[in-house]
């Protein structure tokens, strides 16, 4: 499934790059609060072993899919001019506050506030075969709950939701939900983000000082989940 609405050849990729670093970010305290109740050492035992055994599939997949977007820019780049060195997204002037910070910053915020709408759509996307017509569905029907960058923002911690719990079930397709993501955001979000000059345009936003220190935990988690692929692109 392609998207209906033209972009900026840019614009494409480097949102490529951001619903992949968004899906990159699942952390182990979020896989453990879905794994099913076992008692006592069991789970703990249990709880570590999957997240290991998820996180590391997730990543190595995710690496898969950035080296190949790579490629994709790199073969390109006669024809297009794109130099992904020259990206806010790709290359921030400050690695510590770049825009998969800030997004997935934003994205807490957006989890908590929408903590319902979210849930019923992620409920009723499980009940369901995972189409990109269900998911495009469920997610206008919660995007209506907010406004500005937090309805950007909603697609993406919804599509990291259904990663999360398609993964632990073993059902799981990163390419899948990475072409679900990319589709909707250029079909129903790519005009209000160029407005906002870009994907760089989330810092607009107000954020708290914490989002800046080396250590904020949006920082280590893109870190040590990418590490490998960014030094691989260099």
């Amino acid at each position: 499934m392609a998207s209906s609405t033209t972009v900026p050849l840019g614009f494409h990729y480097e949102t490529k790059y951001v619903v992949l670093s968004y899906l990159g970010l699942l952390s182990q305290e979020k896989l453990q609060e879905h794994l099913p109740s076992l008692q006592g050492v069991q789970q703990d035992v249990a709880s570590e072993s999957l997240d290991q055994e998820v996180l590391l599939k997730v990543k190595t997949e995710i690496e898969e899919e950035l080296k190949s977007l790579d490629r994709e820019i790199s073969e390109a780049f006669t024809s297009t001019g794109f130099d992904r060195h020259t990206s806010p997204v790709f290359s921030p002037a400050n690695p510590e506050s770049s825009v998969e910070d800030c997004l997935a910053h934003l994205g807490e915020k957006v989890s908590q506030e929408l903590k319902e709408p979210l849930h019923k759509a992620l409920q009723m996307l499980l009940s369901q075969p995972m189409t990109y017509q269900a998911y495009r569905e469920c997610t206008l029907e919660t995007t209506v709950h907010a406004s500005g960058w937090n309805k950007i923002l909603v697609p993406l911690v919804l599509l990291r939701q259904v990663l999360l719990e398609l993964t632990r079930r073993g059902q799981e397709s990163v390419s899948d939900l990475l072409q679900f993501g990319v589709t909707y955001l250029e079909d129903y979000a790519a005009e209000y983000i160029i407005q906002q000059g870009g994907w760089k345009g989330c810092h607009s936003c107000d954020l708290p000082l914490e989002l800046l220190s080396p250590d904020s935990c949006c920082a280590s988690e893109r870190k040590s989940l990418l590490h490998t692929s960014i030094v691989d692109r260099e």
